[in-house]
């Protein structure tokens, strides 16, 4: 479960902070998707630390 978690949450951040940082300049609402993004690629490493 915790792989899967890892792997969709990074493959998802990614995504946003693409989608981020191309419309960024068009609406706030894509800078928050560009957070919401970095947020979960960190989420996504600190799954991958060991633990």
């Amino acid at each position: 479960m915790g792989f899967i978690l890892m792997i969709l949450s990074a493959v998802i951040g990614i995504f946003l902070v693409i989608v981020g940082f191309a419309r960024a300049k068009q609406n706030t609402l894509y800078k928050v998707l560009l957070i919401i993004g970095i947020l979960l690629i960190l989420f996504s490493i600190y799954l991958a630390l060991p633990k």
